[in-house]
């Protein structure tokens, strides 16, 4: 199962949308959002996912490590970015909506993937960062 041309236009165009109207709050919802659907899937990551789920776990702990002001070695694009799409992640109803099976995260996934190369190497700075942090 695949995305149709008009879906994968409409995840993206809903996408930058999302990121183009981050601002604090937009990010906050966010982390707290995030987790707790990270949290609710933890034992059954949708297949959809699964090359990205580690990603997307690290995403959401950058998106708090922000909030809270422990990390900021970040540009405003790339915590845009993330935000908008973990806004889109934790939305239920958005272009496929995620009850539906099989196909239900395969926007997910896109807006993901599209979050991810924006964002791959500073994410990479950050879990380097992360992992020198005691108890982690």
């Amino acid at each position: 199962m695949a995305l149709s041309r008009e879906q994968e236009a409409r995840a993206r165009a809903r996408f930058t949308d999302d990121m183009d109207e981050v601002g604090d709050a937009e990010l906050h919802q966010a982390a707290r959002e995030g987790e707790r659907k990270l949290d609710r899937l933890a034992d059954t990551p949708p297949a959809a996912l699964l090359d990205w789920w580690q990603e997307l776990k690290l995403m959401v702990s950058l998106l708090n490590d922000y909030r809270k002001g422990d990390y900021r070695a970040v540009p405003w694009k790339v915590m845009a970015a993330l935000t908008g799409a973990v806004i889109y992640f934790v939305s239920p109803l958005d272009v496929v909506p995620d009850f539906l099976p099989l196909a239900g995260y395969l926007d997910d996934a896109l807006v993901i993937k599209l979050a991810l190369d924006l964002a791959r190497a500073d994410l990479a700075r950050y879990a380097a960062w992360k992992a020198q942090q005691p108890g982690e």
